[in-house]
């Protein structure tokens, strides 16, 4: 019997996946996990804009209202842990298609609470479960974007994260607009505006769950699990999707790093996700990364709330011409803690809601901008830049006495957290495949929880000792800085070839 020699096509992961090309997989990778993070900071962060209009209706009080704002935060730092460890052991796909569509119908069933206990359990948990998109959705566009578009594709992500307000700003201003009342006796609730607009905000995880249906896994993560073959499945379909139905030139992948072998054990399968990742030689980097984090969210996240506040300051009619920013801000602080209404229909004024958009369209063009600069600037000199203008933006808020000047000021400080494109990247890029999912899931912790201990700091100190305490967040962002300069250098990798591997049968 004659042999004959059939060329099997072999190369590294990387190679491969720039191989399958860059197109309509992509695209609909990039959209559907846009969906879904957006899903997640709508559930976090869009119920402070509701929150008014709910307090009023349910007739909460101040530390009821504190609570149900904390609830999300408390949700998302619960959580993140267990769902970064499925990530990384069940998939990123399947984490996603199981969590966020339960996370969506919380959200659904919240909008009919109808009280503050069902309110604040059903908030918890349908942020609980939305939290695992910022797990899984970072790292999953990271290991199906071929190298050279991935800080930017991951930089558009972020760019969801800070058009939220401005989003749920453009359906508020309507819905708040209506004045309607429908009693539903059977629920003991009277179902108002605000419950519709919670509903609203529900619509993008549900399309984002539909258009993850369509796609498939991350095929980094099945070669990390040892399914070679499902692997290449996959880059094969991606190909397909990419370069409308042309034959892919690789047969074998293989991967350079080293696999995990997992655990049995649950509880030592947690220790195995997460202990590596604070042990040499991960360990250096990922503190830096989490406390660059730190920096940037306990600034942005701690003053975000009082966006607001502080742009109505100074045109709720008083003269603030020749006042410095914190003189103008504690007023407001003292203003805000006093005031009471029993208007339900009119608590959200539309100028409140007009600020918002604002600061929140401006955050996300910004961010869109440095996607395109972060290629050939690199990450660590665009994180570099953006903390030297927020720092420099924090130092002159404090002596500037122009009103609008030190609006501008005041935004441009809390931008800081633009660099959350770049601290993704860095943890998916520097962290091996089967610790990703658990390494961006420990930076919503990081994030969320030291932001949850900022907005109530702030809250304490913002009206007495407004100018020590900026001075101190300053500081903190300049520490950022010096932390940032010692980033890893971006390296452009050298393409891997194909291996032509002879094999007789």
């Amino acid at each position: 019997m004659d042999n004959t020699r059939v060329s099997s096509r072999k190369c590294g992961f990387d190679a491969a996946l720039e191989l399958t090309g860059f197109g309509k997989y992509n695209m609909a990778m990039l959209s559907s996990c846009c969906l879904l993070i957006l899903a997640m900071y709508l559930d976090i962060f869009g119920f402070s804009v509701i929150l008014p209009a709910a307090a009023c209706d349910l007739a909460l009080s101040t530390s009821q209202q504190g609570l149900l704002s904390a609830v999300p935060l408390i949700g998302v730092m619960v959580s993140s842990y267990a769902w970064g460890l499925c990530a990384d052991t069940r998939g990123r796909r399947w984490t996603l298609l199981l969590a966020m569509p339960i996370g969506a119908v919380l959200n659904l069933a919240a909008s009919m609470a109808p009280g503050y206990r069902s309110l604040a359990i059903l908030k918890f948990l349908s942020a609980g479960f939305t939290s695992s998109a910022n797990a899984a959705a970072f790292v999953l566009v990271g290991e199906t974007t071929p190298a050279r578009h991935r800080s930017r594709f991951i930089f558009l992500m972020a760019s969801a994260t800070m058009l939220v307000q401005f989003i749920i700003c453009v359906f508020a201003i309507p819905v708040f607009s209506l004045t309607f009342r429908y009693q539903i006796s059977w629920l003991s609730l009277d179902y108002r505006p605000w419950r519709l607009l919670m509903q609203i905000i529900s619509v993008p995880g549900i399309i984002g769950c539909l258009g993850m249906l369509v796609l498939l896994e991350s095929p980094k993560f099945l070669l990390s699990k040892n399914q070679e073959q499902e692997a290449v499945e996959v880059l094969r379909s991606m190909h397909a999707w990419n370069t409308a139905g042309k034959t892919f030139p690789v047969d074998v992948v293989y991967m350079e790093e080293c696999l995990q072998v997992e655990a049995s054990s649950f509880f030592r399968r947690m220790w195995q996700q997460t202990a590596p990742l604070f042990k040499p030689p991960l360990l250096k980097n990922n503190l830096k990364l989490y406390y660059i984090l730190l920096c940037a969210y306990m600034t942005s996240t701690g003053y975000t709330m009082w966006v607001p506040t502080m742009t109505n300051a100074y045109f709720n009619g008083d003269d603030s011409s020749g006042q410095a920013f914190c003189t103008v801000a504690s007023k407001a602080a003292l203003s805000s803690s006093s005031e009471s209404t029993t208007d339900c229909d009119n608590v959200i004024q539309s100028l409140t809601l007009y600020a918002v958009m604002c600061y929140s369209g401006a955050s996300g063009t910004l961010n869109v901008l440095l996607s395109f600069i972060v290629g050939p600037l690199g990450k660590k000199r665009t994180t570099l830049l953006v903390f030297v203008i927020s720092a420099l933006a924090g130092v002159t808020l404090l002596f500037v006495k122009i009103p609008l000047l030190s609006i501008a000021l005041f935004y441009i400080f809390l931008y800081v957290a633009l660099i959350l494109g770049n601290v993704n990247t860095y943890l998916v890029e520097l962290n091996p495949t089967y610790l990703r999912g658990m390494a961006t899931c420990l930076s919503v912790v990081v994030a969320r929880g030291f932001g949850f201990f900022s907005v109530q700091l702030i809250a304490q100190l913002l009206a007495d000792y407004c100018t020590p305490m900026i001075s101190g967040y300053v500081v903190l962002v300049a520490s950022g800085l010096v932390v940032a300069f010692s980033l890893p250098t971006d390296v452009k990798k050298k393409d891997d070839k194909i291996i032509e591997s002879p094999i007789e049968e």
